[in-house]
């Protein structure tokens, strides 16, 4: 994807149609993992999910606002599993409202100013863009461009995520011994992270934010990247 090249929907579709079936769509993905990866367990996406994301685009009443405007008009109460796509609905919309270009770095950097305004966004939320930008999206979007399946780049994207953030030192110490070994990619990669999975259950290490992290990964990977510094 050339980096320079702002992002425009495609045929009629609005920008807010596309962003808020971007969401769904990276949401929809992770389901698909789900059922062969514990680490992965999180509510199914609840009905009504498309007028959530919809209510935090609310891009139009955004465009005289500034952050902390834009923060009280977002729905109350975010659930924790759809805090960070939520931001990144209403960072778009501001964008897209101020006519500003649709980057994941830009738009990361909104969310994040967002987070800034609202009390009940824990610390893992606001950091989490960081570890995005900087971990599971750049790998995500190089699997992407060697047209591997989304579901390959979100499992290598995992492996990654847990091998520099989990708090457990055991499965940071066995996903970077199976990165080195090639991830998903290597031989009977796949199988090898299923086994990982399992033995992460029998010892109960959970990690309910990696679902979220990669719910973000898949959705920014669908824009540029644009300059690492707004304006």
């Amino acid at each position: 994807m050339n980096e320079t090249i702002a992002f425009r929907p495609e045929g009629r579709a609005s920008i807010k149609d596309v962003v808020v079936n971007y969401t769904l769509a990276s949401l929809d993905e992770l389901e698909q993992l789900h059922p062969a990866l514990n680490l992965l367990a999180c509510p199914s996406i609840v009905r009504g999910s498309h007028d959530f994301f919809v209510r935090c685009y609310a891009g139009v009443q955004h465009a005289q606002a500034g952050a902390a405007e834009t923060v009280a008009v977002l729905p109350d109460s975010l659930p924790q599993e759809r805090q960070r796509s939520g931001l990144l609905c209403a960072a778009a919309g501001r964008l897209d409202a101020l006519r500003q270009p649709l980057t994941h770095n830009r738009l990361c950097d909104l969310a994040s100013q967002f987070c800034a305004g609202m009390a009940d966004v824990d610390s893992e939320t606001r950091s989490g863009f960081y570890t995005v930008r900087s971990i599971s999206l750049p790998v995500y979007r190089r699997l992407l461009r060697d047209q591997h399946s989304h579901g390959v780049c979100l499992q290598q994207a995992l492996l990654h995520l847990l091998a520099w953030k989990s708090d457990s030192p055991w499965a940071r110490q066995q996903a970077q011994r199976l990165l080195w070994q090639g991830g998903v990619l290597g031989d009977k990669g796949e199988f090898a992270l299923m086994t990982l999975d399992d033995e992460l259950r029998e010892r109960q290490i959970e990690w309910p934010g990696l679902w979220s992290l990669l719910a973000v990964t898949g959705f920014l990977a669908k824009f540029p990247a644009g300059p690492i510094f707004a304006d």
